[in-house]
């Protein structure tokens, strides 16, 4: 079983940090496991990322940005 598709506390917290560490401390988010992956969404944009096992990368994730900023 790959990472992304591993839903538990644990796995929720690997996420979150390292894409706290890709994008910045600042960040607001929230994790979602939905479809059978990890999703996070950045709080008051609504933006978000699906997550992505990777070789490599922070934590071996990788972030692809799939909706953007309700301003934007």
């Amino acid at each position: 079983m790959l990472n992304t598709e591993t839903n538990t506390p644990a796995m929720a917290r690997r996420v979150a940090k390292a894409f706290r560490l890709t994008f910045g401390e600042h960040r607001r988010i929230q994790t979602d496991f939905e479809h059978g992956q990890w999703w996070v969404t950045e709080r008051g944009t609504g933006a978000q990322w699906a997550v992505n096992d990777c070789d490599g990368g922070i934590a071996e994730f990788d972030f692809e940005q799939v909706s953007f900023a309700y301003d934007e």
